[in-house]
């Protein structure tokens, strides 16, 4: 499991790169300038919320007792309404900037791809780290009833 996360990360990051460069080709010098001014902000700040989320499904998962299965499925629903809202603000940020609706298409798949491919790779992480930790605990538990019985 531990490997997937790797492998969609690289995946992510590469499919990511080429989308973005054949979105670039669209634009026109002036709309390339109005791209990097409108969203030096954004830029600045997104990963915080990711950021954010990571963090806390990591402590949650390490540091209690909750339910994998529940933790999991609230943190790709986070992650879903993360990567919707700001697929949202950003496709309506490019409008106000007037960029045309081909290079709006390829921001969007290349955000979620880079999303989804990080949002794996710590899913798959963490609970590769979380069922290594639970069959060392049941290889333990299985000991100890050998050498009492």
């Amino acid at each position: 499991m531990e490997i997937s996360g790797y492998i969609a990360l690289f995946a992510a990051l590469i499919a990511s790169r080429i989308i973005n460069e054949r979105g670039y080709r669209v634009l026109s010098d002036e709309e390339k300038v109005r791209l990097l001014d409108g969203f030096s902000k954004s830029r600045a700040y997104s990963l915080i919320p990711l950021l954010g989320l990571i963090v806390g499904y990591w402590l949650l998962v390490t540091k209690t007792d909750m339910d994998r299965e529940i933790l999991s499925a609230s943190y790709f629903s986070l992650l879903i309404g993360f990567i919707v809202g700001k697929s949202l603000l950003d496709q309506r940020k490019m409008a106000l900037l007037n960029l045309p609706k081909a290079y709006r298409r390829c921001f969007t798949i290349t955000q979620v791809a880079s999303l989804i491919g990080f949002a794996w790779f710590f899913y798959a992480i963490f609970n590769a780290k979380s069922s290594r930790a639970e069959r060392e605990s049941s290889l333990n538990h299985i000991r100890i009833e050998a050498a009492e019985g």
